[in-house]
């Protein structure tokens, strides 16, 4: 039985700010936009900041925080090749982390040693270059065996992270993912929840039953919400 990890709600809001991913992959967004969103987000000091990997240069020069860029985003049916040039553009473009999405249509195919494949060329190359690496694989579209299957794959193959949903799925994630995943790698590997995550209250108990980070293009708010929680203990 998976129990919920050590610490408390309470604990988790005061740092809330340092688990978080804060996201802007908006395609009608504009490169204004996005450096407004750097100047915004360096105010609560999250983890780090997420954007397209053609942003990445764009960002990086003006940003304190980390940038990650995304791979293969959102559907991941793209050459392996491909994702290879779009890690280099991250790279190149000053960016510290990558999130990439796996090809899914190979995944729900069952074709699970070409997954493999694909997981450890992206890998393998992200760590060439200095990147650390999330293996996004969309939990939303997957039924428990498919989740566990790959989860396995995905720490196996020494990503920093499994990363359960894009935001760009029927649905985002939910406990009952990262619950499947922690069952599935034990502590072999980092978990990203990213997907829907709207409230401080959803983002603590992701943390406290297994994730080790929040992607959300929400953080701004979860913070201001983390602090009126927190006033409301102090009563």
């Amino acid at each position: 039985m998976i129990k919920a990890a050590s610490g408390d709600v309470k604990s988790i809001l005061k740092n809330i700010n340092k688990y978080i991913d804060q996201t802007l992959l908006k395609y009608e967004s504009s490169l204004k936009e996005y450096i407004n969103f750097v100047n915004e987000s360096e105010k609560c000091n999250f983890r780090s900041i997420v954007v397209p990997s053609t942003v990445v240069r764009h960002v990086a020069s003006i940003s304190r925080l980390p940038v990650v860029g995304v791979v293969g985003f959102p559907f991941g049916y793209y050459p392996v090749e491909a994702k290879l040039k779009e890690i280099d553009a991250v790279a190149n473009g000053g960016g510290k982390e990558v999130d990439a999405v796996i090809n899914l249509v190979y995944l729900k195919e069952g074709l699970y040693d070409k997954i493999r494949e694909e997981i450890r060329s992206l890998v393998g190359y992200a760590h060439d270059l200095g990147l650390a690496i999330k293996i996004i694989i969309e939990t939303s579209i997957l039924d428990v065996d498919e989740i566990i299957k790959v989860a396995e794959i995905v720490a196996s193959e020494k990503a920093d992270f499994i990363k359960t949903n894009t935001g760009f799925g029927p649905r985002g994630v939910c406990l009952e993912d990262i619950i499947l995943i922690k069952s599935a790698v034990k502590d072999k590997i980092k978990i990203k929840a990213a997907g829907g995550i709207r409230t401080a209250l959803d983002a603590a108990y992701l943390i406290l039953y297994g994730a080790h980070i929040i992607g959300t293009s929400r953080g701004l708010r979860i913070v201001k919400e983390a602090e009126k929680l927190l006033g409301l203990f102090l009563k």
